[in-house]
C-alpha cells in the first residue's frame, strides 16, 4: 500500500501561495491540483529549473540547497509547502522545521514525511548491524516527530502510513518479541505528516478579519480579563466592534481561543452585545 503527500493535500481552483522543496517529481500533479497556485520550487539543481517540461508548468524556480542556503521569502508568504524530505534530510531538522514554519500564513500548512526507524525491516537490519540508509538522512520514531514539529510551534499534527506492508507477519513477530505495534507502526515504511501552523479553531478566527483588528481584540480582551480599567477597555472594544463589524459568536469564540479566565470576559461581551 502507498499513499503520496499530494493524496493528503486538497485541490483548489483559489490563487495559493505555494512552496514546493525538492519535490520537483511532484510539479505538474501539483499544477493540476491547483491550477491557479502560484507556486515557487526550491531545487540544488539547475538543469531541473532550465527542464522544458517544468518550466512549462508556470513554476518559479529558485536554485539553491535548502539546507545550507537561506530561503529567499519573506515571513508569512505561502499557504501550503511540500517538502518531502524536510525532516529526514536536513542538516539541523529544528532549524529547517522553524524556517518553514516562519514562511507559512498564519493558517498555512506543512505536508512532508520521514522513514520510520521501527519498520521491521529497518529493524532487522539494525539487528544486523548494518545502517539501511546513506549518511546524509535521519531515521526517526513518531515519538521524536512529534516533539519536534511541537518544539517548532505546529498546531495540529496529522500522521498518514505512506508505505505500508500487506502481510503482517514480520511485524507480527517483532510484536511478539515486545516491540509496540500502534498503528502498525511496525508495518509502516514512511509516515506522512500534515502539519498545521494554527489549530483549525484558530485558523477559522484568523480568516474572518486582519491580523491588526486581531491584535487590538486581543489586547484588548486581555484588559478586561486582569481588570486593567474595565470600564475604558470595554468602550474601546465596542467601539472597535462597531467599526470592524465584529460579532458576538466571532469575539466570544476569540475569547476562547486566548483567554485562561473566561467567566469575567464572558460577563463583559454579554453586557456589551445587550448595548450594541
Amino acid at each position: 500500500m502507498k499513499t503520496t503527500l499530494l493524496e493528503l493535500m486538497p485541490g483548489s481552483t483559489e490563487r495559493l501561495m505555494i512552496l514546493v522543496i525538492d519535490g520537483s517529481a511532484q510539479l505538474r500533479e501539483l499544477r493540476a491540483l491547483c491550477p491557479n497556485a502560484e507556486i515557487h520550487a526550491v531545487t540544488p539543481y539547475e538543469e531541473i529549473a532550465a527542464h522544458a517540461e517544468t518550466a512549462s508548468l508556470g513554476v518559479h524556480f529558485h536554485v539553491l540547497d535548502w539546507r545550507r542556503d537561506l530561503l529567499p521569502f519573506a515571513e508569512g508568504t505561502f499557504d501550503r509547502i511540500l517538502s518531502p524530505f524536510a525532516v529526514e534530510s536536513a542538516y539541523e531538522p529544528y532549524d529547517a522545521l522553524m524556517t518553514l514554519n516562519r514562511c507559512l500564513k498564519e493558517t498555512g500548512t506543512l505536508y512532508t514525511g520521514y522513514t520510520n526507524i521501527r519498520y521491521h525491516r529497518v529493524l532487522r537490519e539494525l539487528k544486523r548491524g548494518a545502517f539501511p540508509v546513506r549518511g546524509d538522512r535521519h531515521l526517526y520514531a513518531k515519538p521524536e516527530i512529534v516533539r519536534l514539529l511541537n518544539d517548532t510551534l505546529y498546531k495540529e499534527i496529522h500522521f498518514f502510513a505512506g508505505e505500508r506492508d500487506d502481510d503482517p507477519a514480520e511485524a507480527a513477530a517483532w510484536s511478539s518479541a515486545g516491540f509496540a505495534n500502534v498503528s502498525n507502526d511496525l508495518m509502516t515504511r514512511t509516515w506522512l505528516i500534515r502539519a498545521e501552523r494554527s489549530t483549525a479553531a484558530a485558523a477559522n478566527l484568523k480568516m474572518f478579519f486582519s491580523r491588526e483588528v486581531r491584535g487590538e481584540t486581543a489586547r484588548l480582551l486581555h484588559r478586561i480579563e486582569y481588570g486593567i480599567s474595565p470600564a475604558e477597555s470595554i468602550d474601546a472594544l465596542r467601539a472597535l466592534c462597531m467599526r470592524e463589524g465584529i460579532f458576538h459568536d466571532y469575539l466570544a469564540d476569540f475569547a476562547d481561543e486566548i483567554c485562561v479566565h473566561r467567566d469575567p470576559v464572558a460577563r463583559a461581551l454579554k453586557d456589551l452585545f445587550a448595548e450594541i
